[in-house]
């Protein structure tokens, strides 16, 4: 739970500060620090990125969802003229009593449908090469992970203190995920509560 987490935290932070003033030993503190304090708030850190992204989440299908209705609308839209204007070909065709128009309008739309067929195979091929070639910068170099992992050994020593001076960064982070969760949670209450009205 979030909100034990923060109070565990401030809880930890309060001691932490007593102790400083107390002059416990200092080795003690820092113990607390790292090893308690740190993974707290990375777990802290963790719940909110979990809960803003679930709220991204909600407010993007959400907005899928409108997208949606407004496409199935503009297609029966589309139907609509489709039937009426082929209905005034047949009856202009029958009418004139001229196979030339109807030869005419199957001429169009072979066209039309090869200038589809084209332009679709076209599009397919740009995306296809631009999704494999996405997906090849994605891999991750093996040299990259060689000097990542000798970075790694290198940094072991320094461990320590990227946790402690990490602490107050996260403190503000998780200040940050809060405001966020709650302003995510504001637009997400708006949301069902629309949905809930649409649906009454």
């Amino acid at each position: 739970d979030i909100e034990l987490g923060k109070q565990m935290d401030a809880s930890i932070e309060a001691q932490i500060q007593t102790a400083e003033i107390e002059g416990v030993d200092q080795n003690k503190i820092d113990f607390v620090r790292e090893e308690i304090l740190f993974p707290l708030r990375q777990r802290i850190m963790d719940m909110q990125q979990m809960i803003v992204v679930n709220q991204q989440g909600i407010v993007s299908l959400n907005v899928i969802r409108r997208n949606n209705k407004e496409l199935i609308r503009g297609v029966n839209r589309a139907k609509t003229v489709t039937v009426s204007a082929l209905r005034t070909g047949v009856m202009v065709a029958s009418a004139l009593y001229d196979q030339k128009i109807v030869m005419d309008k199957i001429t169009i739309l072979n066209q039309t449908t090869e200038n589809i067929i084209e332009t679709t195979s076209h599009m397919l091929k740009e995306q296809g090469s631009e999704i494999q070639k996405h997906s090849a910068e994605a891999m991750i170099s093996p040299d990259v992970l060689k000097a990542a992992f000798a970075e790694a050994l290198q940094a072991i020593d320094d461990v320590s203190n990227y946790k402690v001076q990490a602490l107050p960064q996260m403190k503000e982070t998780i200040n940050m995920f809060s405001d966020m969760a709650d302003e995510g949670q504001k637009v997400v209450e708006k949301i069902e509560t629309g949905n809930n009205n649409i649906l009454e």
